[in-house]
């Protein structure tokens, strides 16, 4: 049993442990605004996930589906593929584990570190650890070894703590049988929401109850701490001219990194495809979107992708076949599809759009390799050439300038470098900069300066700044009289609330005592929906945040078909009622048990 516990670590078996185990001690809540680089935007055992830990993470998904998509990311995709939540999930999931890897004593040794990076490929020679090439790499990649060492240390202890977790289980065929079930019942509910906007136009408080607010919740109305300053910004693409790689240099690069300029030629992948009828309307392009999007996250958290193709794959050829495309040679699918599928490493997943559809794509094995043409490998040289080099130089213009600041005026060392003195307006530790958008390294380095002071230099994700303080303002409450708009928008929406509330429970009486849900629905003007079947996993409406409602769904039946109270998540109460539910076949049972005990 060990031994399959191991090999099948990232199966729905272990998937679904890890996700009961994320529903037990997640505690969601925003902290308080007296630091803002100390806010809080989720706790978890105790364990603050900060904001700017939440922003880097965030901006780091974003970017990976804007590489998918092609450039194309808008915000209103970003808002239907709940990238921000994505973001917060993926930081929860390490904090349950790194809880985890303390709780069990687990460690990663020096030994074990420095074992591990002698053994990665591209930094050796000869089959042998090279330093040099180690610290070339790294340079070429911004990083300098101890924060390359620390990542890396990161990793290894998630992935110890993952296969000692896995190693302990031991599952008797009872409780596999059970857990089968859980892992793929489904349930069925309609439901009516009840939101609280429905009654904010009726709530008019009185100053009485406005000030009364504002004494017991001044938390709620401080202003974040912020600062303004001036900076030089030193753009690498302002220094690429002088940058331009020699034809000699661009030998080199290819003979001393070989390794960079091979691709896959021949893949072996699986694919899971959700067609996009022709005709769709963005309301359905949107729903199916967000059925790839939960699938997609089943997937990269350790769900099989066979059983998952098998039911969900609507290409007949392959669903069957666990959506097995077999040898797959570039150029037989469209380019965003290889573009995906061949940038995959083993066992990863992606997700490639076409015309066709949403394709999930899990590369199986990599079968041959071959070199880049000569002109596509110089091509790709030069970029890496050209890139390196404009940082480079662009940095140096920084430091140098930084040095001058120190004993001359601001403007004078502008003039003399070339770029203009730039000013922010206020800003928080947490919002983007005018023309610059989000950078937090910004925003971090400039809550610590005192006016007139000198930062060192700030990389940026298109170049190198330093800043010079100019204003530097506290966290604090303002007196009511400055905020009373504010808090009386706040005290509507908690009198909005509680009608809601009140509003819920009474349609709950009603549904309890035997009306018919259509009749309630009516006379209250709500539209009943229809959640369609959704497992444990997947969760309500593919919300697996979404555990309040989740959890009482599956606790309804024919017999017991309304939960005791309204169910409040995202500021909405809903009212779910029973309607079907489904065990899993058993032969899919006997199948899996079967594979799993001969393993």
């Amino acid at each position: 049993m060990l031994k399959w516990i191991r090999k099948y670590s990232r199966s729905w078996f272990i998937a679904l442990a890890i996700g009961a185990i994320a529903i037990v001690f997640i505690f969601w809540g925003v902290g308080g605004l007296r630091s803002p680089r100390l806010q809080e935007v989720a706790s978890v055992n105790g364990t603050p996930i900060l904001m700017t830990a939440y922003i880097k993470q965030y901006q780091d998904t974003v970017r990976q589906y804007q590489e998918f998509s092609k450039g194309e990311l808008n915000e209103e995709m970003i808002k239907a593929m709940r990238l921000k939540e994505q973001a917060l999930n993926r930081l929860v999931d390490e904090t349950l584990l790194l809880q985890a890897a303390e709780r069990l004593g687990i460690r990663v040794s020096d030994a074990e570190l420095q074992e591990q990076i002698r053994h990665y490929p591209y930094f050796q020679e000869n089959g042998q650890f090279n330093e040099r090439r180690y610290q070339m790499i790294l340079a070429r990649s911004h990083l300098s070894p101890a924060d390359f060492e620390s990542q890396e240390r990161h990793r290894l202890l998630l992935q110890k703590i993952i296969q000692t977790i896995t190693s302990f289980a031991k599952v008797s065929d009872a409780e596999l049988k059970e857990m089968f079930r859980m892992a793929r019942e489904t349930v069925e509910v309609r439901y009516l929401v009840v939101t609280p906007e429905r009654f904010l136009a009726a709530q008019h408080p009185s100053d009485a109850e406005i000030a009364k607010y504002y004494q017991e919740h001044q938390d709620q109305f401080r202003t974040p701490e912020r600062a303004r300053v001036k900076y030089l910004l030193f753009r690498t693409s302002d220094f690429q001219q002088k940058a331009q790689p020699t034809s000699a240099e661009v030998t080199d690069y290819i003979k001393d990194h070989p390794e960079e300029f091979t691709r896959a030629q021949v893949i072996r992948v699986r694919e899971l495809l959700l067609k996009v009828p022709p005709k769709s309307t963005a309301a359905e392009k949107r729903q199916i979107e967000n059925q790839a999007q939960a699938l997609l996250r089943q997937a990269r958290m350790g769900a099989d992708f066979v059983p998952l193709a098998q039911k969900f794959s609507q290409d007949q050829a392959t669903k069957d076949k666990g959506g097995d495309l077999g040898e797959v040679k570039r150029g037989q699918h469209p380019p965003e599809w290889d573009k995906v599928a061949f940038s995959l490493k083993k066992d990863e997943v992606g997700l490639a759009v076409t015309s066709q559809g949403f394709h999930l794509l899990k590369l199986e094995e990599i079968k041959k390799s071959e070199n880049l043409p000569e002109t596509e490998a110089r091509s790709l040289a030069s970029q890496h050439l050209l890139a390196d080099k404009s940082r480079r130089l662009a940095q140096e213009a920084a430091q140098k300038a930084r040095g001058e600041m120190l004993n001359t005026p601001v403007a004078e060392v502008a003039k003399k470098s070339g770029v203009q003195v730039r000013e922010t307006p206020l800003i928080s530790s947490v919002e983007p900069l005018p023309e610059l958008g989000p950078q937090p390294n910004f925003n971090q380095v400039a809550m610590t300066l005192k006016p007139q002071e000198i930062s060192k230099v700030v990389e940026l994700s298109l170049g190198f700044a330093v800043l010079q303080g100019v204003e530097h303002q506290e966290a604090q409450v303002p007196p009511l009289e400055k905020c009373k708009d504010q808090v009386r928008q706040a005290v509507s929406q908690q009198q909005a609330r509680n009608q809601a509330s009140r509003e819920a429970a009474k349609l709950l009486e009603r549904l309890r005592k035997g009306e018919p849900l259509t009749k309630v629905a009516a006379q209250a003007g709500l539209p009943l929906q229809d959640s369609a079947p959704f497992t444990r996993f997947q969760g309500f409406l593919q919300q697996p945040q979404a555990e309040v409602l989740t959890s009482a769904a599956f606790q309804l039946s024919s017999q017991d078909p309304y939960p005791p109270q309204p169910l409040f998540f995202q500021n909405k109460y809903y009212l779910l009622a029973f309607k079907a539910r489904k065990a899993p076949n058993p032969e899919e049972f006997k199948k899996e048990r079967d594979k799993l005990q001969a393993a």
